[in-house]
């Protein structure tokens, strides 16, 4: 009983943090959505992909892998990526989008972590008495916006080539456990965020791949290689494992590749009459 007052005391100076500005960033993220894509719903009607360069404005879904570099690195294996963008490539195919990202799926790699929750046999123990069946991993997202271009090559028609992009957004990340058999009173509500980790700040990233829009418009996808970097802060003041301060202002890297699918979006054209 002594160590759960001690909880309580230490989590006065983080309690609560995160939740405005997820919300607040949730509620950007779908204004910017819906105004990119009324913006973008006056779609092109001249569909000669192999010999025009268009207007195409596009929805997507996106997938890869990220590799978190330095001290990031030290703490999190690879993530696996799952997101989606609104985008809208010009007739000079000039670039811009936006777009939301989730991180899941990395290994943790944690000194302390659950250190004070764990027996001596290194086990967990559930609210039933039972030894708690726990999966602790990796999260987190990104909320961005960007501009870029794409360079055709000789061979492919105007609206495919290569592909660079500039962004910038806000990044997360934290620790997630996940137990299902029974409840595990330490790490539920909010006293879970004495554990998380999490973090939070802003990013810049560099991004190059290819871009493809096929003559027939059956294939729109592209592909590339992306490295970023962001400023990130602690969400939480003291881990409730450790009781160690997390430190405030840390350098975060990445490495990543990523390959997604885009649905072209586009106008009907007026139908003629001759009489």
């Amino acid at each position: 009983m002594v160590s759960w007052v001690g909880w309580d005391g230490v989590w006065c100076i983080a309690e609560g943090e995160d939740s405005p500005y997820l919300g607040r960033m949730k509620r950007l993220l779908l204004l910017c959505a819906w105004l990119t894509v009324a913006v973008m719903a006056q779609g092109q009607t001249d569909r000669d992909i192999g010999n025009v360069s268009v207007r195409a404005p596009h929805v997507g879904l996106v997938l890869g892998t990220m590799a978190p570099q330095g001290d990031w690195g030290s703490r999190y294996a690879r993530f696996g990526e799952i997101g989606v963008m609104a985008g809208l490539k010009t007739e000079s195919n000039g670039y811009v989008y936006v777009k939301a990202t989730s991180w899941s799926g990395a290994d943790v790699k944690l000194i302390g972590l659950l250190s004070n929750l764990t027996t001596d046999q290194g086990f967990i123990i559930d609210n039933e008495g039972d030894v708690a069946q726990i999966t602790v991993t990796g999260r987190g997202g990104q909320f961005g916006a960007g501009v870029g271009k794409i360079f055709p090559t000789a061979n492919g028609n105007p609206n495919s080539g290569w592909m660079v992009k500039l962004g910038v957004g806000s990044l997360h990340h934290n620790v997630h456990f996940d137990y299902t058999e029974n409840r595990i009173g330490p790490l539920e509500g909010d006293l879970v965020k004495g554990y998380d980790r999490m973090r939070w700040g802003a990013y810049g990233e560099f991004w190059v791949g290819y871009w493809l829009m096929s003559d027939d418009q059956r294939i729109n996808a592209f592909a590339g290689l992306h490295t970023g970097l962001a400023r990130t802060h602690a969400l939480r003041a003291v881990n409730f494992d450790t009781l160690e301060p997390n430190a405030d202002l840390v350098w975060d890297g990445w490495l990543g590749f990523e390959a997604g699918w885009v649905f072209q979006i586009y106008r009907r054209a007026q139908k003629e009459y001759w009489y």
